[in-house]
């Protein structure tokens, strides 16, 4: 026997049609055929509940309010209807991005319909954000590589980022972010909803309550290609690109519960750190050194430790590994002396310990998205 859906309007090719009684299953119609009788119609249509393809009857009925039926896409041509918007789609309001005279929304997918992620692409000012706590988990990357100071939950971090790194902010946590230099940045927010569904399905047979591990400038190749992929979508033409960005906020969300979560009764190893007195030597000695070449071996030295102690503290420590924190310092400083017109590119680099000045634009690129010579013009 077919399955029997009920609703209040017309069920059209490309309609979600959400279920108001407790189970909340989001069924997708795929197609509709007229069967026998006026109010009949088969159709395939897409569980988020039972995760497979199904057929069945919508008996369509202005009488028997079960289910509501709205149109996806406007039709054969065209974007989302306002049916589709209101309090099914995930709006700007709704994530911690806040409109600010210096903070630009380039584009983003707010007016496609997504129900389960939003995604922005910002381009961003010097400015200071204080960002409020909401239940989803926040992604942040840059595209042009950012000069970032965050505190959050009791932490302070400071970096300046390459384009490839990604920040987690789980659910739950105020922001105070402050950005020194323009960027262009991408906002990818996922719903508290989509996680806890996924994490059912993960961990079925150890069913516990996850927490997200917060990050700063993490290196997760995938994270950042699954960031992308949503980036991409904006682009695409709205019938496909919100089937496309549920199954993304999917994939965003195994890949997050099985890699940066943990659960409460795992008892996580928590890194040792260097001590205090160690960490200030070892960074007195970084600083005063930049010009020249600088190894591991040399840090762990001044530390007193072994080069894999040294290496897994500090990283504990500073939340990256010592060789990203020593080019974080040359770009820094390096920074420092490009406001000094006088001072030749060549110089600065030999002066922040690159190679070659050919070496100094390709790391300084990395880090701020513009060569030293345009950097140098935008502070002029």
């Amino acid at each position: 026997m077919p399955n029997l859906l009920f609703a209040s309007g017309t069920a059209t090719t490309g309609a979600k049609v959400a279920l108001l009684s407790a189970n909340c299953l989001k069924l997708r119609v795929l197609s509709v055929v007229p069967s026998p009788g006026s109010l009949g119609r088969s159709l395939k249509f897409y569980s988020s509940k039972w995760k497979n393809w199904r057929r069945g009857v919508v008996i369509v009925t202005p009488t028997v309010p079960h289910f509501k039926v709205e149109p996806k896409g406007g039709g054969e041509v065209g974007g989302p209807t306002a049916a589709t918007h209101g309090v099914h789609e995930y709006r700007r309001a709704q994530s911690s991005l806040h409109v600010h005279p210096d903070v630009t929304v380039v584009k983003s997918s707010e007016g496609l319909g997504w129900t389960d992620v939003y995604a922005a692409v910002t381009d961003e000012r010097p400015h200071l954000a204080i960002r409020k706590a909401i239940p989803d988990v926040w992604f942040a990357s840059t595209l042009t590589g950012i000069d970032l100071r965050r505190s959050v939950g009791g932490e302070q971090y400071h970096g300046v980022l390459p384009s490839n790194l990604v920040t987690i902010t789980p659910g739950g946590m105020a922001v105070r972010d402050e950005i020194a230099a323009p960027a262009t940045a991408l906002h990818v927010y996922l719903k508290n909803e989509v996680m806890q569904e996924v994490a059912d399905d993960l961990f079925a047979t150890h069913r516990s309550d996850r927490a997200i591990i917060p990050a700063f400038a993490t290196e997760d190749r995938m994270l950042y290609l699954l960031m992308h992929a949503i980036r991409a979508a904006l682009d695409e033409p709205p019938r496909s690109n919100m089937l496309k960005a549920e199954h993304l906020a999917r994939a965003l969300a195994s890949h997050i519960l099985q890699l940066h979560s943990t659960d409460g009764t795992t008892r996580t190893r928590v890194s040792e750190k260097l001590g205090s007195n160690q960490l200030r030597l070892v960074v007195d000695y970084i600083e005063a050194n930049l010009g020249g070449e600088i190894s591991v071996k040399e840090l762990a030295a001044i530390a007193g430790l072994s080069r894999e102690q040294f290496f897994r503290r500090f990283k504990a420590s500073m939340r990256m590994t010592p060789h990203r924190y020593l080019m974080t310092a040359r770009i820094e400083r390096a920074r420092s002396y490009l406001a000094d017109p006088r001072l030749e590119l060549v110089s600065i680099a030999l002066m922040c310990g690159f190679s070659s000045q050919a070496h100094f634009g390709t790391v300084f690129r990395r880090f701020m998205g513009m060569s030293p010579a345009c950097y140098r013009r935008s502070i002029a």
